[in-house]
């Protein structure tokens, strides 16, 4: 049940905040005040599209705060707990905040979410019919709906299962459209990737291969002025005999057998000895190293243009198939799969196809049941609207509800409409061709009295749904709104005042302009407000002490039924 509203910056409203009761509230004012913008204020907060246009003018932001104490609250806060929100054992907030920037905020409890988490909780607080829905009505999948929603739970467990095999239907169609490839074209793409895959295994790639390959090069191309350093050095530690040249170690060798004499006399020189013998070592393994590493280097042209051919064939793939040796290979195994797949097309055509005749059969198993169950409760139903009709003052109305079946959906196969004969004699005909608008809102009341018994939402929103009636029709369609009330919040904006007297609380909805600042106020309105308030409703601005009693009657015999209901 929606309990407080509050709206602030939006349209014509500054600020207002609403206390709403059980039963049925209704909504009262002159045309144009701004009935109908606290209703679409809450459905937009419930997760209807926001316009930034519908902030204030000169505001920044618009707001929106609706607290509920929905009936379900406990498979609610389930659904928030598990989508990580804060859950209130007794209160349900939500708000909406719409920003010029565009940058919109939505609120569950206080903690942000998501529009479309918005939408998932609202779908158990509040079903808002307007005027629009009297189109919704003349619309075949909408009649299905509320046939639907009259079966209530019983249905679930079916429509459950037909959406899960339908949806599995729709993927391996996606599938057969993959499989369907031209006889030509899977021809030329068997060519290609055989060609690929035979190109990159020929390749023999190995790990790390290219910047061994690269340092070889570089090695390589700078073969002469290595060998030529190699040389010297070595020449430099060794001595060369044919040159008569002292190498380094020689030198070495003579101060050692210098120090050695003369080392016994001082620690440092001691010291100096250790260390130059060391260095007389360490040299000797580096000319051991340099000669072995110059006796290698030998320059073969064709060793060099091996291991340029080789880059050239590994950057080639390189740009082909990957940028890395490991990307190159992926691309292999992509392949291989992809010619795996083409190559077994047929056996996975035909174990798709099988696939889907299975599925067929089991989605028409539960579609059939489904079916069935539909044309039951649509006799039933029938029945009902006739019943609730004729309190309606259409009491030779026929209402019939023709089955057609269609092709597989997520709804089953079935295709209704609604079908009427408001007077005696006349053919049965679609609402849409004979249905006025007065006898469309009477027939979507009646259908929203029956599916109160079974709807899940708390709180029914009726906007100007009484177009086009009048009267003692007027009074039957009062008499049913607060039957309604009886097991549901109902909202209700309304012209009429036969609706208004029955109403548990009576809100009054006023446009003001003040210094050329236009705004809309609501009341609370007490006894004798709301007296003299259906007393305008029943004759005009001006009240006449026959309006007045008129609206005192209303009131007592309003209240009179209300008892009997």
């Amino acid at each position: 049940m929606l309990v407080d509203f509050r709206v602030k910056n939006f349209a014509l409203i500054d600020e207002l905040e609403i206390n709403f009761t059980g039963g049925l509230n209704v909504l009262t004012g002159e045309t144009g005040a701004g009935k109908s913008i606290i209703i679409g204020a809450l459905d937009i907060l419930l997760g209807a599209r926001a316009s930034t246009d519908l902030i204030r003018k000169g505001k920044e932001s618009a707001y929106i705060e609706a607290a509920f104490v929905p009936q379900k609250l406990n498979l609610i806060n389930q659904y928030l707990e598990e989508a990580g929100i804060e859950a209130d054992p007794e209160l349900l907030i939500l708000s909406r905040e719409i920003r010029q920037n565009g940058n919109n905020r939505n609120r569950i409890n206080g903690q942000l979410v998501t529009a479309s988490m918005i939408k998932d909780v609202s779908k158990y607080l509040v079903d808002i019919h307007g005027q629009h829905e009297h189109q919704r009505l003349l619309d075949s999948s909408s009649q299905l709906h509320l046939l639907d929603e009259f079966i209530g739970q019983e249905k679930e467990e079916l429509l459950k299962k037909i959406k899960e095999l339908y949806q599995e239907q729709i993927k391996i169609e996606e599938e057969l459209a993959a499989l369907d490839i031209d006889e030509g074209e899977k021809a030329r793409e068997l060519d290609l990737l055989r060609y690929q895959i035979q190109e990159i295994e020929d390749a023999a790639l190995k790990d790390n291969e290219v910047e061994e390959l690269e340092q070889e090069l570089r090695i390589l191309t700078n073969l002469e002025d290595i060998n030529a350093l190699v040389a010297r050095m070595y020449k430099g530690i060794q001595g060369d005999d044919y040159s008569n040249i002292e190498g380094i170690l020689n030198q070495i060798v003579s101060f050692l057998k210098e120090l050695d004499d003369l080392k016994d006399l001082d620690e440092e020189l001691a010291n100096f000895y250790k260390i130059l013998n060391d260095i007389y070592y360490q040299l000797e393994e580096l000319g051991f190293s340099l000669n072995n590493y110059h006796e290698k280097l030998e320059f073969d042209p064709d060793k060099l243009e091996r291991v340029e051919t080789r880059l050239s064939l590994i950057t080639s793939l390189q740009r082909k198939y990957g940028q890395t040796i490991e990307e190159i290979r992926d691309y292999r195994t992509r392949m291989e799969e992809r010619l795996e797949f083409l190559l077994s097309q047929e056996r996975l055509l035909a174990e798709y196809l099988a696939r889907k005749e299975k599925l067929l059969e089991e989605y028409y198993h539960y579609a059939r049941r489904l079916s069935e169950l539909r044309k039951k409760k649509a006799k039933d139903l029938e029945i009902i609207i006739a019943r609730e009709l004729a309190d309606l003052a259409m009491n030779n109305t026929v209402f019939k509800i023709v089955f057609t079946e269609k092709g597989p959906g997520l709804d089953g196969i079935d295709r209704i409409e609604f079908l009427i004969a408001p007077n005696p004699g006349e053919d049965l005909k679609p609402l849409a061709r004979i249905a006025s608008g007065g006898e469309l809102s009477r027939i979507m009341l009646a259908l929203k009295t029956i599916i109160a018994h079974v709807d899940q939402v708390d709180t029914l929103i009726f906007d100007e749904v009484d177009t086009g009636v009048g009267g003692k029709v007027a009074q039957k369609m009062a008499e049913k709104l607060a039957l309604i009330g009886k097991q549901r919040q109902v909202l209700c904006i309304t012209h009429l005042p036969q609706i208004a007297s029955m109403a548990d609380k009576h809100f009054f909805i006023e446009k003001r302009q003040e210094e050329k600042h236009t705004y809309t106020t609501i009341y609370d309105l007490d006894n004798k407000e709301r007296r003299d308030e259906i007393a305008r409703m029943l004759g005009g601005v001006k009240l006449t002490d026959t309006t007045i009693r008129h609206a005192e009657e209303m009131l007592e015999l309003a209240e009179a039924k209300k008892r009997e209901l």
